[in-house]
């Protein structure tokens, strides 16, 4: 019964609105029969009026076949134009002259327009818009294109290239603990945001924050917000230091397209001829092109929601930032965009540039420590070792937290694993009176309790994490451990863990695992358990008396992986049918060259590795270009 009313609604809604855009534009004709001509300043909407009634029509002979979803968005339109046709049909009876009148009448009505054609210019870029949403509407509810499964986007989509988001979505998302958040959602500006033409929100925060966390409750609330409206569409990224696809400016740009073509009715004329004048996906587009392409899809989605996180996680920042300043020239009113950060100084001076003053939003510790306090209460229930000690212990277990958390959701995670190894309320008790202040301090505490018959271990492969090219699988991790380039042979067989927790046993909040999403399959990897480590590895942060060992520099970690991969390569001489392509031997064989020239010199060892690998006659140097092809990479051999 419910639906039965929504259809009469939006239905005598159409009705009226056609018969009052009729009548207006049938004022307007009368008067330039007599005139000759229709004023400049009612050109446009005379034209865009018949347009209006045809569209109507069409919606209303559809209409028992919308979603409610649509039939709600469609009443917002119709209403506003409902508003806007009577206001302009008073401006008309104003300013239009009458055939019988004076000539001394008829200035003082020319007069009069010209105080109006402000007036009726804004009447007319508000009609003009809701008109295209209308079209939209109805082109959509006509269309029989699925955008997911035709040939011709697939192929788009395949040559832009984009990397898909999702799994970092899906990671982030898992980690939030219900009802954070909602001081975000519930807030007046970002309502506004949601559902007004407004400017960008940047959120930004310092490390560890939870700003990742908060991108994915907005993705969820906006993806909530748009299904079912084919008019709303959510196109989201997630910059990070981890992988080289989620860490590039341009990679982002054509992320974003291929998530928009999903929703496509039709293919975009702009996408249409970059495809067509690659020929055909043969040559790449250039970031011009791909921006082009973006500012089309703007203009047809009545409603644009993008999400992108981590600016600061970006290996072309000063690219990134270009790309952004240029999207909000455009001013277009459909885009609603958010973006997170931490405060650097290049960041905040771009965007202070477009983001209004208000959409700036601080994740201050004042704001970020009620979610804090949620996501430890969670923890101390789900957990199955945290659950396990009395109420009483869990409340000084949460106060302690709270009470040093400082707005930092990481300092709290790792603290709360640091606290998993107390066996008794004795040794719990004694933990929560030294927990360290700073995140900083956490890192070289978690460094220090390593056992230091294991400590060589860590070391290797926090070198390979903080530095990899893509992220190494489980199975890629427990060989990486046994490969020390200070000897010959390398790799040791004796040394590969048997149990792969060994390596989160070891490493401790340090690492994580997520899923990593390829061709036709999806693997767990290990990465670094967040950007602060990585910062903190490569800084001069580590108290030497605690962790020396464990600072990373650039070019000493790529000479160590680089002279790694080769020494695990110039072992692999067995017939490559017995060799494990899966493993780490795709890794060394492709990217060894990569870490060659980061270590930015050649050492001895180095170049005397290169060589032995590069002997014709070796058979590892066979299984290298059976593992990876070189005549991909033009200049490799020259380059190595």
């Amino acid at each position: 019964m419910a639906e039965a009313y929504a259809v009469v609604g939006i239905v005598a809604s159409i009705l009226q609105l056609i018969d009052f855009s009729t009548k207006v534009g049938t004022r307007i004709r009368d008067y330039s029969s007599h005139a000759g001509e229709v004023p400049k300043s009612l050109r446009s909407i005379s034209t865009q009026l018949p347009l209006l009634s045809e569209t109507l029509a069409k919606l209303k002979s559809a209409s028992p076949s919308l979603g409610d979803t649509v039939k709600s968005a469609l009443q917002n339109v119709v209403d506003d134009c409902l508003d806007l046709i009577p206001r302009l049909d008073v401006i008309l009876e104003k300013v239009l002259p009458q055939s019988n009148e004076s000539w001394g009448k008829r200035g003082k009505r020319i007069v009069l327009s010209l105080h109006n054609d402000d007036k009726i210019e804004g009447i007319d870029t508000r009609m003009h818009k809701h008109i295209q949403t209308l079209i939209f509407y109805c082109v959509a509810t006509l269309s029989t294109l699925q955008p997911s499964a035709d040939l011709r986007l697939k192929n788009i989509r395949k040559w832009l290239g984009g990397p898909d988001p999702s799994q970092d979505y899906d990671s982030a998302l898992k980690q939030r603990q219900r009802d954070t958040g909602l001081w975000l959602l519930e807030s007046e500006g970002y309502l506004k945001w949601k559902t007004q033409p407004t400017s960008p929100i940047w959120l930004h925060g310092i490390p560890g924050c939870g700003k990742t966390i908060l991108s994915a409750t907005v993705l969820q609330d906006v993806t909530q917000y748009s299904q079912d409206d084919p008019g709303k569409v959510v196109a989201y990224f997630y910059f990070s230091f981890s992988n080289i696809d989620t860490s590039d400016a341009d990679l982002m740009l054509r992320s974003l397209l291929c998530q928009l073509t999903l929703r496509c009715i039709d293919v975009p004329s702009s996408l249409e001829k970059a495809f067509t004048s690659s020929g055909q996906g043969y040559r790449k587009a250039s970031q011009d092109t791909l921006l082009v392409i973006l500012r089309e899809l703007l203009d047809i989605f009545p409603q644009t929601y993008i999400v992108i996180d981590a600016l600061d996680e970006c290996n072309q920042r000063e690219d990134l930032l270009s790309i952004l300043s240029e999207i909000a020239r455009w001013q277009a009113s459909s885009l609603h965009l958010i973006v997170t950060s931490r405060k650097l100084g290049t960041i905040e001076s771009s965007l202070e540039n477009f983001v209004e003053p208000q959409h700036i939003v601080s994740l201050q510790s004042d704001v970020v420590d009620k979610d804090i306090a949620k996501y430890v209460v969670e923890k101390l229930a789900q957990d199955t070792i945290l659950r396990r000690w009395r109420d009483d212990i869990k409340q000084e277990i949460r106060a302690a937290l709270m009470g040093g958390s400082k707005g930092m959701f990481r300092w709290a995670a790792c603290q709360l694993d640091s606290l998993k190894k107390c066996p008794n309320p004795a040794k719990l008790r004694k933990a929560l009176a030294t927990l360290p202040s700073t995140l900083n301090e956490t890192y070289d505490r978690i460094l220090s309790e390593i056992d230091r018959d294991y400590s060589e271990y860590a070391l290797r492969i926090l070198r390979w994490l903080s530095f990899v090219e893509r992220p190494l699988s489980i199975r890629e991790v427990t060989q990486v451990v046994a490969i020390d380039p200070e000897r010959d042979p390398a790799f040791s067989e004796d040394e590969v863990f048997a149990d792969p927790m060994w390596i989160f046993d070891i490493c401790s909040s340090l690492v994580t695992t997520k899923e990593e999403l390829s061709p036709g399959c999806s693997k767990r990897v290990v990465v670094l358990a967040h950007y602060s480590v990585k910062e903190y590895l490569t800084s001069t942060n580590i108290r030497p008396d605690l962790a020396a060992e464990f600072t990373m520099r650039n070019f000493a970690c790529n000479d160590f992986v680089a002279r790694g991969c080769l020494g695990y390569l110039l072992q692999l001489t067995a017939p490559l049918p017995m060799i494990n392509t899966d493993s780490l031997a795709s890794y060394c064989a492709k990217y060894w060259v990569a870490h060659a020239h980061a270590s930015g010199k050649e050492t001895g060892a180095l170049v005397d590795r290169a060589s032995n690998l590069l002997c014709y006659g070796n058979p590892a140097f066979r299984n290298w270009i059976r593992l990876y092809d070189i005549d991909r990479s033009p200049g490799i051999i020259k380059a190595a």
